[in-house]
Formats: structure tokens, sequence, C-alpha cells
């Protein structure tokens, strides 16, 4: 009789560590396939966010090309996070920056701070409707790589004039 209780005992052991070893496996399953489902809410989340961003950056620039339309063309650098704005070349301010981007010591005369300032404004609104780190930069008109002033945050990172 006690090689059968012991048997039975043996039997009964192996049972309930066979139960711990599942309710462990299970535990650890459901574990995983919570990790796993957060993840895949976040990369969905994730995803989500930036097509939010994408498409925000595609209206900014509708609206500032629309604001800008009188006087050029404006296109965003999704890279750089750059806004460029490329003037047209048949308008009178475009000939007072030609000028300018000529001999940069004509700017006073030209009033070239109040334009700058204008898209120094224009860049302190990108800051608000993004993050930090967007840049808006003014494109010469002799040479449509060259560019003439750039503001980042609102702030003056470089001017053809300095």
């Amino acid at each position: 009789m006690p090689s059968a209780i012991q048997k039975i005992q043996k039997n009964n052991d192996a049972q309930i560590n066979s139960n711990k070893l599942t309710k462990s496996q299970q535990a650890h399953s459901q574990s995983n396939l919570e990790n796993g489902s957060t993840t895949v809410i976040s990369d969905a989340t994730t995803k989500q966010q930036q097509e939010q961003l994408k498409l925000k950056k595609q209206e900014l620039t509708q609206k500032l090309d629309t604001a800008y339309s009188k006087i050029g063309d404006v296109t965003f650098n999704t890279d750089a996070k750059t806004f460029q704005l490329k003037l047209y070349t048949d308008s009178d301010l475009s000939k007072s920056v030609a000028q300018i981007e000529t001999d940069p010591s004509l700017a006073e005369e030209a009033h070239w701070s109040n334009f700058t300032d204008s898209l120094l404004k224009t860049s302190k609104n990108n800051k608000k409707s993004f993050k930090a780190g967007y840049t808006f930069e003014l494109m010469g008109v002799n040479d449509s790589n060259k560019v003439l002033f750039a503001a980042k945050d609102g702030a003056e990172i470089s001017s053809i004039t300095k």
C-alpha cells in the first residue's frame, strides 16, 4: 500500500507541477500578448501621428504658398525641415531683392529689414504650428539655390546683408 500511495502522491505532485508550469506558461503568453498588442498599438499610434504631421506640413505649405502667391512659391523640403520661398522674377519686389543680392549695401535703402521682419514672423508662426527646428528661407532671384535670408524658430540665422 505505501508504494501505491507514493505512486499516487508522485502522480499528484507531477500533476501539480504540470499545472504550475501550464499556468506559468499561460501567464508568460498573456504577458507577451499584452506587450505585443501594446507594441502594435504603439506602432499604429506612431504611424497615425506621423501621417497627421505630414498632413499638417502639407496644409501649412499650401497656406504659405497661398499667402505668398503674389510674390512667389513656397515649397517644403521634408528631409531638411525647411520651407523655401522663391520669388517670381517679374515683380518689383524680386527686382529689388535681385539688386540686394548683387549689392547687399543697398538693403537699408530698399527697406530690407521690413521684408525680413515679415519672414521672421512667418518663421515664428511655423514654430507654433510644429515643434522647434523648422527653417524658413528666402531664395535668391539671380541664383535660386542661394539663401538670401533664413530664420529658424522665429530667429534670424543668416542674411545676405551680414
